[in-house]
């Protein structure tokens, strides 16, 4: 079994030195669904299985092996726990190399125990009165955090049965809507019943939260059945949940069927200031989506998509901050034959001036070579006045590129009310601009 994030973010964690209550805060904290995913897809982890795991059977004799083995390694994690806290109150809060490697030995067992052991051991720990609350409950928390991926359902089991892991101010918001994020993947139906079964009992635990990621985990499988439950579980501000509906769509499959159930779905809603908007929100995080598999990917799916000319606008608006940086002249290029005229040259200037703060030099070299265009004027507005506010004499350079006229003129005028004043020789240039060219 590999390492769950957030166990790996702990032991991390014990490598530099932090100490214990630390270390399971940062662990804990890191233990939300869409971290977790996001992370794991970063470093190529898979998350879990594709399908529900069948029930484990074991033979009595099995099943007694393996309940004495849960309780030699809580015994194990428990001494190791109440050395640490001597540690910390001897004031000496940092780890040699044996005791970080029992930490991440110890810790990686965890993510091996099934939930019959994992049982075991939380019994184990709250059984013991000298284990300080704080790190006994983080302790909970992070036994049933490892459980969530695979055994969502048992999670839960053990998350309402740990009393003391369900206060507000704990973990166990956030392991309930892993957990049911994570169950709606496979089994909507099923995590939908569990979550009406015991939001009455559990009013602390099932937050919009925890909603909200039973939302995502049921879009995941079928988007129609997220956007249909999204008045059941008692949302009015649909801008909250449609990001999360949307943002499961991770194919170019996924996103025609998400973009076919967004339309159904605003199409339901009343006020046209909603219907609107809804549907902006989600065109806007399929564009990021789409636009995060690359150029090619995202406009060969375009081409299938038919957006509307609105839709193509909010399209277009979430690109910003999504794409490759090593795509940006293409969407450029895109925008400049894509879109029309007033919507070119604002997506233009936004995706210029994001490349312009980032690799300025790229994006000064892709202008010296790109034909001339209406896209490539916009262009050269933008990275002028970029530049402008540490390099007003390069942005004169390239706004003089730029044929007489209003573009010239207001791209002039702008370098001129960026050109940096820090001391007298700067104001004295920006004054001689300002005469050379006649601005106010």
């Amino acid at each position: 079994m590999k390492l769950p994030i957030a166990i790996a973010t702990l032991i991390l964690a014990i490598a530099a030195g932090l100490d214990w209550q630390l270390r399971l805060q940062l662990a804990a904290a890191s233990n939300t669904h869409s971290t977790l995913v996001a992370a794991a897809a970063q470093l190529g982890i898979a998350t879990g299985p594709t399908a529900p795991p069948r029930p484990i059977r074991h033979s009595k004799r099995e099943r007694d092996k393996r309940d004495t083995a849960a309780k030699l390694y809580a015994t194990e994690l428990i001494a190791f726990v109440k050395e640490m806290d001597a540690i910390k109150q001897n004031g000496d809060g940092r780890s040699d190399e044996a005791t970080k490697k029992r930490a991440m030995d110890l810790l990686d067992r965890m993510t091996s125990l099934d939930p019959s052991q994992l049982k075991i051991l939380i019994a184990a720990m709250r059984a013991d009165k000298d284990v300080q609350n704080s790190t006994r409950e983080e302790l909970i928390s992070l036994a049933i955090s490892s459980l969530a991926g695979e055994h969502p359902q048992a999670a839960l089991a053990l998350l309402t049965e740990a009393s003391g892991v369900s206060n507000p101010a704990g973990n166990g918001r956030r392991l309930v809507a892993a957990a049911l994020g994570r169950w709606a993947q496979d089994d909507p139906s099923a995590a939908l019943q569990w979550l009406r079964n015991n939001t009455d009992k559990f009013p602390d635990l099932i937050t919009d939260e925890a909603k909200s990621s039973l939302l995502a985990g049921a879009a995941a499988r079928d988007p129609r059945l997220a956007f249909k439950l999204i008045a059941e579980l008692g949302f009015r501000e649909t801008e909250h949940v449609v990001p999360n509906i949307v943002a499961a769509a991770k194919t170019p499959e996924a996103r025609t069927a998400t973009l076919a159930a967004l339309r159904d779905y605003s199409a339901t809603l009343a006020e046209e200031p909603v219907k609107d908007k809804t549907s902006a929100i989600g065109i806007l995080v399929l564009a990021r989506g789409a636009a995060g598999d690359g150029f090619q990917a995202a406009t060969d799916w375009l081409a299938t998509a038919k957006l509307s000319p609105q839709e193509l606008a909010n399209f277009s608006r979430g690109l910003d901050g999504s794409i490759k940086p090593a795509d940006t002249s293409r969407w450029i290029e895109w925008a400049g034959t894509t879109l029309p005229a007033e919507s070119s040259e604002q997506v233009v200037r936004m995706l210029v001036s994001r490349w312009t703060q980032s690799d300025y030099q790229a994006a000064g070299k892709w202008l010296a070579t790109t034909p001339e265009s209406p896209a490539k004027t916009s262009a050269i507005q933008q990275y002028a006045e970029t530049v402008s506010r540490y390099e007003p004499e390069t942005a004169a350079q390239w706004a003089l590129t730029l044929p007489p006229g209003a573009a010239r003129d207001a791209t002039l005028e702008q370098i001129y009310h960026n050109w940096p004043r820090s001391d007298p020789a700067a104001s004295e240039a920006a004054a001689a601009f300002g005469k050379l060219h006649d601005l106010p």
